[in-house]
């Protein structure tokens, strides 16, 4: 159980789900955001999707944008919220990380291909500033 603003207990029930916390610019509240694929019959292919939960986020929780977490169904607790934040399951600064170390290994094939393709030309690779 979990507690809100006034320290009231707030049982779950129902669903769980886990997914990324994409904005935590409300005072108590995340939005938690889950990629979906479901697959289309008609054109035998899979489409992907993404939903964006509000969830509420309890003082102990402290979940902070890019935390991987687990929401539970709960009862309503604001015009939006019906879920709650039930654990953290990774913190952002790995995820933070890796997805810096995937934009620094694109950029630099991005460079070869650059150098590769001036070489050709016959001309020296041009920087962008």
């Amino acid at each position: 159980m979990a507690l809100i603003a006034n320290n009231k207990p707030v049982s779950t029930r129902g669903f769980q789900k886990e997914g990324v916390v994409v904005s935590d610019k409300g005072k108590l509240t995340v939005i938690v955001e889950q990629d979906l694929t479901r697959y289309i019959a008609k054109y035998k292919r899979y489409a992907r999707s993404s939903s964006r939960i509000p969830a509420h986020n309890p003082v102990e929780m402290n979940a902070k944008m890019g935390d991987l977490v687990r929401i539970a169904q709960c009862r309503k607790i604001s015009k939006t919220k019906a879920w709650i934040v039930t654990a953290v399951l990774t913190r952002s600064a790995k995820v933070v990380r890796e997805k810096h170390e995937e934009v620094q290994s694109v950029e630099k094939l991005h460079e070869e291909k650059r150098e590769r393709a001036a070489a050709r030309a016959g001309k020296p690779a041009e920087t962008e500033q």
